[in-house]
């Protein structure tokens, strides 16, 4: 008897379609390519009265999905992923373009990379963040993205979908909508994330160096147009009262004693703030080379408790990145 061999294929990769389902409401089906892009323009054209894109896909070519972004832009289309439904990768550009934006199905996001899609370049991936802005897309919807590989997915909850305000149920899209960071560069070394970004609001750029970790983010940043530096530790959902504080910095190396500095610390209202060395890219030099030296990384308060605690693992490639960052500036 002859081998019957199958192939299993996902429904969303195997079925790729733009349907009208009524005269209000467009639905895309399966992977994001030109043809998938040509065939969305298509029924557009012929449904003058759209309102809502209804999306069901695993991603595919990121160009293919800020081209559909585009449009669903340009027209002021909502977007909706249905109950059941996916939206992940290139897909979840689409979805964030929408004027009114529901999520009851899955939304997942990764890092936008060049690996297997070629139609990435450089100047892509800069366009994609910029339509992200345009779009009034949360800084921690960005955030995530930037922290998940591009062989991962990151899902948000429901709950993050509405408090992170990913969702997005009535109202014209305003400047204070808008993220205030646009990614200029981004690199991901397992647990470090380094890159340049822009302040949309003082239009001046930095470089930045941030733990993978999202609660709380530990970061550095450095202003090249004024040597001003400075970190901070952030949690999303917990507030402070304003004021000052001692930390510890505490850098361990397995089998060694560990090295910590101390440090004078702002009080804010989501976290702690505090001033690197003054001396511009050589004190930040001499503060990194801690960060070359640990396994581990660690925050303390003033009595000694530990506050949060970080793997080091990538840090060394993050810190030569970013310092290269420093020397170029």
């Amino acid at each position: 008897m002859g081998a019957a061999f199958w192939c299993l294929v996902s429904p969303l990769e195997a079925v790729a379609d733009v349907t009208q389902l009524d005269d209000r409401t467009i639905r895309i089906t399966g992977e994001f390519d030109a043809r998938l892009v040509d065939e969305f323009r298509a029924v557009v054209a012929r449904t003058p009265n759209v309102a809502t894109v209804e999306l069901h896909s695993l991603g595919g070519r990121v160009y293919s999905g800020l081209e559909i972004a585009r449009i669903i832009n340009d027209l002021r289309l909502n977007t909706w992923i249905t109950a059941g439904s996916e939206c992940h990768s290139a897909c979840s550009i689409a979805f964030l373009a929408g004027e009114l934006r529901l999520a009851d199905g899955l939304l997942g996001v990764h890092q936008v990379s060049g690996v297997n899609d070629d139609s990435l370049t450089q100047s892509v991936i800069s366009d994609v963040f910029d339509a992200l802005r345009q779009f009034g897309t949360p800084d921690a919807l960005v955030s995530r993205m930037l922290r998940t590989p591009p062989d991962d997915i990151y899902v948000f909850s429901t709950d993050e979908l509405e408090d992170l305000g990913i969702n997005r149920r009535s109202g014209d899209v305003s400047t204070e909508d808008l993220h205030h960071l646009q990614v200029l560069t981004s690199t991901l070394n397992r647990d470090w994330l380094t890159g340049t970004f822009l302040n949309t609001h003082t239009l001046k750029p930095f470089f930045s160096m941030e733990s993978r970790s999202l609660d709380p983010v530990f970061r550095i940043v450095y202003y090249p147009h004024s040597g001003v530096s400075f970190g901070e530790v952030i949690w999303e959902n917990r507030e402070f009262p304003p004021g000052q504080t001692d930390l510890t910095l505490v850098f361990e190396r397995r089998g060694e004693e560990p090295v910590w500095a101390r440090i004078r610390a702002d009080v804010e209202r989501n976290g702690y703030a505090f001033d690197l060395p003054a001396d511009g890219a050589s004190g930040l030099e001499t503060f990194f080379a801690a960060f070359a030296y640990a396994h581990e990384f660690g925050v303390e308060d003033f009595a000694g408790r530990t506050i949060v605690d970080y793997s080091l693992a990538g840090s060394l490639r993050a810190t030569e990145q970013f310092m290269t960052l420093l020397r170029q500036r």
